[in-house]
């Protein structure tokens, strides 16, 4: 009896270490943000991602306004303006609101894709696979009228 509890109680220990391990292998996205907040049409902003990635699986991230996936928008890691320092695994792009842009809010998906183009796949707390992404809310405005 002592010997199967002594197995049972292994099994468990190592069950648990491995999802550790996979965990802390597989990439995440940490942080996303657009600067400034809200926008009015014409304005410039910025979009900045923070990805964990101790084993350079990323290789590419892209990003959409979920509303509208005819445009996709590659954030950049090259310390190429306004991306402040290359490798540091913060993705970054800089983008205009058309003036035609209509009012409201609005939800940019970011994703990561690996060397193949591959969108890349991890598994959450529950163990469930799905793609790498985060999502923000950003809203536009038009400028009150006087």
């Amino acid at each position: 009896m002592k010997r199967i509890i002594a197995i049972v109680s292994c099994s468990l220990l190592l069950a648990a270490l491995a999802g550790c391990a996979t965990s802390s292998r597989q990439p995440s996205m940490k942080e996303a943000r657009i600067q400034p907040e809200h926008l009015e049409p014409g304005d410039t902003a910025i979009i900045t991602v923070e990805v964990a990635d101790r084993f350079d699986i990323v290789q590419r991230v892209e990003g959409l306004v979920k509303e509208d996936r005819t445009i996709t928008f590659k954030l950049r890691d090259d310390g190429i303006t306004p991306d402040k320092k290359a490798g540091d695994n913060i993705w970054t792009i800089q983008v205009d609101v058309p003036f035609n842009a209509p009012p409201g809010d609005f939800e940019f998906e970011v994703m990561a894709y690996n060397s193949k183009g591959e969108a890349i796949v991890v598994h959450d707390e529950n163990d469930e696979a799905a793609p790498l992404s985060i999502s923000f809310k950003l809203v536009i405005e038009y400028p009150e009228e006087e």
